[in-house]
This record gives C-alpha cells, structure tokens and sequence, in this order.
C-alpha cells in the first residue's frame, strides 16, 4: 500500500467518524489533539486502523492521545506523522512475515 492509499484510507476513516469534517478538509496535517475524537470515537478510529491495516498501534500513543494533557508529545502527532507510523508498522510486519517464510523453507532444507 502508498503512502497516499494509506492517508486516503485515515481520512476516509475519520470522515466516517467525525462530525465536523473541516479539520480534515482544510489543513494538510491537522494535529491529532484538533480532531476533538471522545472517547467512543478515538476507539472506533483505532479499531478501525488496527483492522484495517492489520498491524498493532503502540498502546501508548492511543492512550497518550486519548487521555494526556495538550503537551503530551504524542499529541503533537499530525495525521501525516501517524501516516508514517502505519507504514513502518506495515513494513515491520512485512519484514517479520518474510523472515518466517525464510525461517520455514530454512528448516526444511
């Protein structure tokens, strides 16, 4: 997946949730902490990624932005910063998938 399928499919994502979409529409990397998620809607949106993306958010990011002050660094994540995070999870994933694969046609031998 692009760098671009990825953002598209956050947006998407928090334009299923959000009611006030002008965050998203008029700035190229809102902050996290300007979404204005509650509670019920940050789950859903992580929910949806870890679905989504089939890769596993650190803990602490969600519950940094989810529950610390405004000058908690996490909050200061812009959504093309969490753009990045999912694609080196993606890659991560991919890299630890290969190494499996390898490891099994390795035994085999």
């Amino acid at each position: 997946m692009t760098r671009s399928e990825v953002e598209q499919h956050i947006f998407d994502t928090l334009g299923k949730i959000l009611v006030d979409k002008s965050v998203i529409q008029e700035q190229p990397a809102p902050l996290m902490s300007e979404l204005f998620l509650d509670d019920e809607d940050f789950n859903t949106f992580f929910t949806d990624l870890h679905t989504d993306f089939d890769i596993n958010l650190p803990s602490q990011i969600k519950s940094d932005l989810s529950h610390l002050p405004d000058n908690s660094d996490y909050r200061q994540l812009t959504l093309q910063g969490l753009v990045d995070l999912i694609l080196v999870k993606m890659e991560d994933g991919s890299r630890m998938d290969r190494a499996r694969s390898n490891g099994e046609n390795g035994d085999r031998l």
